[in-house]
């Protein structure tokens, strides 16, 4: 087959799309596909999505359909080599769940709607661990991964590329007969982070692979791409399409704003963690400051998202939300939780808990951005991109400002749909990205 040239933004090539019945068929569906979407975010550990065919041999019902058949999927961008820059199910493959949908389109014709998710999150399902875990939390992620995510009685079944961050502190854990997502879980809440020494992790699985990373990590990347709002279809001015500006270029997009009053709730600004030994029968107090923290922590901006508040008090000088931890002797690993999960820490890393808390707070009401671009398959959900969208005012400030002063820069990719339009051939993508840090804002002087 001859290589496919980008000719235009939003273009893609479907190089494998192949239906492994559970009778040992193969079916190719390439031609068959109608729409095809697939959704990844840095909150959910693994990839999901749903396949639209048209489907004249009633396949659902001969085949038969049932929610045990194996999706070799591999998409790919023309000119962006390189297996990071593919989608490539096609030696992990995807599993199907269920048939959605079935509905006579005439002709003899029906359209067949179906959902698939990552082959591990079925092999979860029915896998427990009942052993010693021994090293850091990074190593039993990794552990967990080769050995107890993997199908090793199916052939076709290759692993995936992992992105683990080294984590501190040695552990030794027996898994009380959990599922292997259970024990990730555990790890993404009590991890420290060797380089940054945040408790930050997020365990999230993209269109390339398992990530084990520190919102420091993430942060600490440089930008994948830059987008800025525009028209897709510019050219330039000798007629000749100008492919990458089609491909940086948002099409729309919509501001999300923080809510103060959640933040406050959420113990974002400031918070305070009563640490009670039921041995010693004493206690410490830590308290989490967020302007005096900030510059401590990894953040993807310069400055605070705020400082003073109308009366012109420090918005983090008066603690807003308190957590009680029992502990037992001194620096043990337990741990207790009740119902509404209000002690949520489980390290002897106790001056991490509210700064943890705070970070990923952050993440839900910092400064986001709903975005609709042209898709390529070189983005993944944590990525980092920079955002570019104009100045929208009737008076200018005296520096006649051109793009918005608050969302640009850098910014986090949280969560990435994914829709493939076969009728128009086109890849679009809707992007959920956030920062929780402003850069250089101007003074007050030089506003009016």
């Amino acid at each position: 087959m001859a290589e496919k040239k980008l000719k235009s933004g939003g273009e893609f090539e479907i190089i494998q799309a192949d239906l492994l019945l559970s009778t040992g068929y193969v079916v190719g569906l390439r031609s068959s596909i109608i729409g095809l979407t697939i959704f990844e975010t840095i909150d959910q550990f693994n990839i999901t999505g749903s396949m639209s065919i048209q489907d004249a041999f009633n396949l659902a019902s001969f085949g038969p359909i049932i929610g045990q058949e194996y999706l070799k999927l591999k998409i790919a961008t023309p000119n962006f080599t390189g297996s990071g820059n593919t989608i490539d199910y096609s030696l992990s493959p995807l599993m199907i769940t269920s048939v959605d949908d079935r509905v006579d389109i005439g002709n003899g014709v029906q359209a067949t709607t179906m959902t698939f998710c990552s082959r591990e999150l079925v092999i979860n399902q029915r896998a427990r661990v009942r052993r010693n875990l021994v090293g850091s939390y990074s190593d039993i992620v990794e552990e967990m991964l080769k050995t107890d995510l993997s199908n090793k009685k199916s052939p076709t079944y290759a692993g995936k590329t992992m992105n683990i961050e080294p984590s501190a502190e040695k552990k030794k854990i027996i898994a009380p007969n959990c599922k292997p997502f259970d024990m990730i879980t555990m790890a993404t809440k009590y991890a420290v982070s060797k380089k940054f020494n945040q408790s930050t992790y997020f365990f999230w699985e993209t269109t390339s692979g398992y990530n084990f990373k520190s919102l420091g990590d993430m942060y600490s990347n440089r930008p994948v791409m830059e987008y800025q709002y525009g028209v897709a279809g510019t050219r330039t001015v000798d007629g000749v399409r100008d492919i990458m500006a089609e491909l940086s270029a948002i099409e729309n997009y919509r501001i999300i704003s923080h809510d103060t009053i959640w933040n406050n709730a959420a113990g974002v600004f400031s918070s305070e963690l009563i640490v009670h030994n039921i041995i010693s029968k004493n206690y410490k107090v830590h308290t989490y400051n967020y302007n005096h923290d900030f510059y401590d922590e990894q953040h993807l901006g310069t400055r605070p998202l705020a400082e003073l508040d109308p009366d012109g008090n420090v918005v983090s000088s008066f603690p807003s939300k308190q957590y009680l931890k029992p502990a037992v002797g001194d620096r043990n690993d337990e741990s207790f939780q009740d119902e509404f999960s209000q002690y949520v820490y489980n390290t002897d890393r106790f001056d991490l808990m509210p700064s943890r808390n705070s970070q990923l707070a952050m993440l839900e009401s910092g400064l986001q951005l709903n975005i609709d671009v042209v898709g390529t398959t070189v983005v993944k959900a944590g990525d980092i991109v920079e955002i570019k969208i104009p100045s929208v005012a009737a008076v200018k400030t005296t520096k006649n400002e051109t793009e918005d002063m608050m969302y640009n820069g850098n910014f986090l990719i949280r969560t990435i749909r994914h829709d493939f339009n076969m009728i128009d051939d086109k890849h679009t993508m809707s992007m959920n990205v956030t920062k929780d840090a402003f850069d250089d804002l101007l003074d007050g002087d030089d506003v009016f």
